[in-house]
């Protein structure tokens, strides 16, 4: 049996990340689509992109596990160690919240 065939990692390949990107956010598509606010995604990017942040990728995914009954599960890239950490935009606030919270702690 070939070192391949016993560890089946040694056969992925690694590329880098764009160096544009300095940070992930990811956005779970389902809790969208449940309440209703499929446009979330693109008005946190634009909001981005207005304060001239290009580097933040703001990423759909599938399901946290989560499931707020009124708010979309939000994940920093950063904070999925151990402990993960994981927020909840509730249904009342918009993609402004989400875009200060990325700038104001993008430093730290």
């Amino acid at each position: 049996m070939s070192e391949s065939e016993r560890n089946p990692l040694q056969r992925m390949i690694t590329v880098p990340a764009p160096k544009k990107w300095t940070e992930a956010v990811f956005v779970c598509s389902k809790c969208m689509k449940r309440q209703d606010r499929r446009e979330l995604r693109s008005d946190i990017k634009h909001r981005l992109k207005q304060s001239g942040r290009r580097d933040i990728r703001v990423i759909a995914c599938g399901c946290f596990d989560l499931c707020p009954k009124r708010g979309v599960t939000i994940a920093r890239g950063r904070e999925l160690g151990s402990p993960a950490k994981l927020h909840v935009l509730d249904n009342s606030d918009g993609a402004d919240i989400v875009a200060s919270w990325l700038l104001t702690d993008a430093t730290s």
